[in-house]
């Protein structure tokens, strides 16, 4: 076998990768002793195959808004990672106390008597029933079947509660739950509390029925224990504002406002779904049950960094401002079917593909309103090696990521920013 030198090895194929892990990939394979030229084509594979894991900037064609594989939530970020007073009191000059200012407009925008902030909604969701557990006489967590939900990444509702230390007490059928279950099994188990979870990744039509949040309030104060909604969306946008747009996708959407208004004592949802800012879990409510989530000495361990903290900061100043259209996730729901289609017969014009323009359906995405969808134009590409297209879309130095359909490459500009359409140009005339 000819030799072959990790630097040789090394020097026969340009990346992008630091040299050091280009490297490390050419000593693993040398060390299998395998001929020149199958070193070669082994170092070529290894590397172009890690290349494609570097987290970069993609432009979203899928139309689905809040894409999990994407990062849900599109932002426009404003922090530049330099210091900030995330704790420091620029009035006292000295140390000062996290999230005053955020704390504060999140109540404000909520009408929640306190809020803290946690690192994803699966952690709030925790933490809420661990310091429950270890702050009072609580054992037991009641739960409708039907709301034993499963999300993306194999989480399931039952394994995290049981890992809270609380028990789990099924009530209802997977279709119907009435407010007599809830209250039975409380006669059952009074050291207990209620939990209502929001099905946003998935809807029950038919011979089906919940108990609501006020409901559940009236027998929460007739056992007198504590109410809790995972609400997980995070729609907190006001009716005003989605009546004045004509907007109605979100009739039967409940709003964190409305859940803690109807009687919740915690609402637990999600920073990177229809709240629209960075991933983050917010825990809204009760003053003394917040604040003892704060004292919880696992509270630490689920802490948000400066840049997420800075970021919600943005984001809820937008909606304090009225000033939601600035916030990517509205902007994209409130485009109208006339403003895509002017921005896809822009981009038709310039693409050299065979292609036509056709009506489709976006969707939210996220675990989110499944059962809704947005009527938009989008470009559909057929007679194509699809593998071979995607291939070469996602080959780029800023990947564009379209959905398939039906054996075509369906270009949906609902889910990105109409900054980007210049950039599919470029890369449909590529191909």
């Amino acid at each position: 076998m000819e030799n072959i030198s990790v630097n040789n090895l090394v020097e026969e194929f340009e990346s992008n990768l630091p040299r050091e892990i280009s490297v490390s990939i050419a000593k693993n394979i040398l060390n299998s002793k395998i001929s020149k030229e199958n070193a070669i084509s082994e170092y070529k594979k290894n590397v172009d195959l890690l290349e494609k894991k570097i987290q970069r900037s993609v432009i979203n064609c899928t139309g689905t808004l809040l894409h999990t594989n994407l990062g849900r939530a599109q932002i426009n970020p404003e922090f530049t990672g330099e210091a900030s007073n995330i704790e420091y009191d620029l009035d006292k000059h000295n140390r000062g106390k996290r999230n005053e200012y955020l704390t504060s407009s999140m109540n404000l925008l909520l009408n929640s008597e306190n809020v803290c902030f946690v690192n994803n909604n699966a952690a709030s969701l925790f933490i809420a029933l661990k310091t429950i557990k270890e702050t009072s006489e609580v054992k037991s967590v009641i739960i409708s079947r039907g709301e034993l939900i499963e999300i993306g990444g194999s989480y399931r509702l039952p394994e995290i509660i049981e890992s809270s230390g609380l028990k789990l007490k099924e009530v209802g059928t997977t279709n119907k739950t009435d407010v007599k279950d809830y209250e039975k099994a409380l006669k059952s188990n009074p050291d207990s509390l209620l939990l209502k979870v929001h099905r946003s990744n998935f809807s029950i039509e038919g011979f089906s029925k919940e108990v609501s949040i006020k409901e559940l309030k009236t027998l929460s104060k007739k056992y007198n224990v504590e109410l809790f909604h995972d609400l997980g969306s995070g729609l907190v946008v006001d009716r005003k504002f989605l009546e004045s747009q004509q907007v109605n996708i979100f009739d039967n959407e409940p709003t964190v406002q409305e859940s803690l208004t109807d009687g919740s004592d915690l609402v637990m949802f999600s920073g990177d779904k229809l709240f629209g800012s960075v991933q983050a879990g917010i825990i809204a409510g009760r003053e003394k049950l917040v604040e003892d989530i704060k004292n919880n000495p696992l509270f630490r361990t689920y802490r948000c960094s400066p840049l997420i903290l800075f970021e919600l900061q943005n984001t809820v100043n937008k909606y304090v401002e009225k000033n939601e259209i600035e916030i990517p996730i509205w902007s994209s729901l409130l485009m109208t079917y006339e403003d895509i289609l002017l921005r896809i017969k822009n981009i038709s014009k310039e693409i050299k593909m065979n292609h036509e323009i056709v009506d489709s359906e976006s969707l939210i995405g996220g675990g989110t309103m499944p059962d809704k969808k947005l009527l938009t134009p989008v470009i559909s590409i057929g007679n194509q090696n699809i593998d071979n297209l995607l291939t070469i879309l996602s080959n780029q130095d800023t990947p564009l990521i379209p959905r398939v359909s039906e054996d075509k490459i369906i270009i949906d500009v609902r889910s990105c920013s109409v900054k980007n359409d210049k950039k599919i140009i470029e890369l449909l005339n590529k191909v």
